[in-house]
């Protein structure tokens, strides 16, 4: 019974994926890791042996960048003089050419058109900052890079070298730090780090659609094991690629509001609020600061200031801010991590006291909870804070931490994170 659902669920699935082009359904992504590979001998000559291997999906998925992954990972599943095994034999892989490997063996015993596993080992692959042709949004390329090492860590073939440690031996050597590397560049790079692979390639705008140029690159020979180009639609891309990565600062100085906060506050539950930049205060020597007035006529009652962009903020431990009010208030600092293989996001909260005088506040990610009024257990998606996915950022102030009283002021200025 339990099989019949699951088979039913499935089935509907793929019924409501395939209908309209317009539906946004989001389908979870498989990245599957293997050791063995089935082949058919298909030529020996005196002691080599030619295999042609399975075509066997590695990433499944619908995006740009699984597409990607999946035809970077089945062109470098081998590398020219890797050592490894065909059923019980030990070889050597002298040649590559497309799915026909060729392995030098002592004394085989291995048949014409026999079936056999092969043995797929580990390897060390560097994965080079690509380079940005004609795109003005430079995030781009993070986290295109980000994705793709994701999925070639989750893949279980790969070893990717560290990005501090590939950037510390590109600044020591002098060696370009983007784009597509020349052979003889990459192979200098991959010796001096110590990999197998080189992966290198550029992001190029051509009218609405992107040219996607890669290049693997074989560090032991120098020679390109595979090159993959692509012409991309723009629409393709996913739109969570476009995450803003530089920090989170607002400090109502100008008068303006930088991207992504919303000039007013939003009220809910019967509850009035309002929200502008006030000129007669400002924290650590500023002169404008964030007031919002606040009116409660029931217990659910809330207001919020909030920041509306889709954040990666995962190279930040926390955020801080500076805070008072007219009286002794209580505050939710609130973040929503969007996740994109299931329709409910996670809210963090935390709160914090403000005072009646100027305090800077400074709150670590790690002190954030899931939000009340969200399942515990199951709160959708992963359950956890993806900082890299996070947005909303919000200031909340609820009736329900603030019962003594129904009216309120409070400012908020010098917002950053750290």
């Amino acid at each position: 019974m339990k099989y019949l659902l699951s088979l039913l669920a499935s089935l509907v699935l793929v019924f409501f994926t395939g209908c309209g082009q317009n539906q946004q359904v989001k389908k979870s992504v498989s990245v599957y890791g293997f050791s063995f590979i089935e082949g058919k001998v298909i030529g020996k000559i005196a002691n080599k042996v030619i295999v042609e291997v399975a075509n066997k999906e590695i990433v499944e998925g619908d995006s740009y960048i699984d597409k990607l992954a999946n035809a970077i990972m089945k062109n470098s599943l081998f590398v020219i003089g890797m050592q490894t095994s065909i059923d019980d034999e030990e070889g050597i892989i002298t040649d590559i050419r497309g799915k026909q490997l060729t392995f030098t063996l002592n004394d085989t015993k291995l048949q014409n058109d026999q079936i056999v596993k092969i043995y797929i080992p580990k390897k060390i692959i560097a994965v080079v900052d690509f380079s940005l042709i004609g795109i003005d949004n430079k995030t781009l390329d993070k986290f295109a890079m980000e994705d793709m090492t994701t999925k070639l860590v989750q893949s279980g073939q790969y070893l990717v070298v560290e990005r501090t440690k590939l950037n510390a031996i590109l600044e020591e050597h002098k060696l370009a730090d983007s784009g597509l590397f020349d052979e003889k560049s990459s192979s200098q790079l991959g010796k001096l780090v110590s990999a197998d692979i080189i992966l290198t390639g550029t992001f190029s705008k051509r009218g609405s659609n992107w040219i996607v140029n890669l290049r693997l690159v074989d560090v032991k020979t120098g020679i390109i094991m595979a090159a993959i180009n692509e012409n991309v639609s723009g629409n393709e891309f996913r739109w969570q690629q476009e995450k803003d990565t530089s920090n989170l600062t607002e400090s109502f100085e100008n008068k303006e509001f930088n991207v992504g906060w919303m000039a007013n506050v939003t009220s809910k539950e019967n509850a009035f609020g309002k929200g502008e930049i006030d000129d007669s205060t400002g924290a650590n020597g500023t002169l404008h600061a964030y007031k919002i007035d606040f009116k409660f006529n029931s217990k659910n009652g809330t207001v919020f200031f909030q920041n509306n962009r889709l954040r990666d903020i995962s190279s930040y431990h926390g955020i801080s801010f500076y805070a008072k009010a007219d009286k002794s208030t209580v505050i939710r600092i609130c973040m929503f991590d969007k996740n994109f293989d299931d329709s409910h996001d996670n809210k963090w909260l935390t709160q914090v006291n403000l005072g009646t005088k100027w305090k800077k506040y400074e709150v670590p990610f790690d002190q954030f909870l899931i939000g009340r009024g969200y399942i515990i257990d199951v709160p959708g998606g992963d359950g956890r804070l993806d900082l890299d996915n996070i947005h909303k950022i919000m200031f909340q102030i609820h009736a329900q931490e603030n019962s003594l009283f129904d009216v309120g002021q409070v400012w908020i200025d010098e917002i950053s994170l750290y």
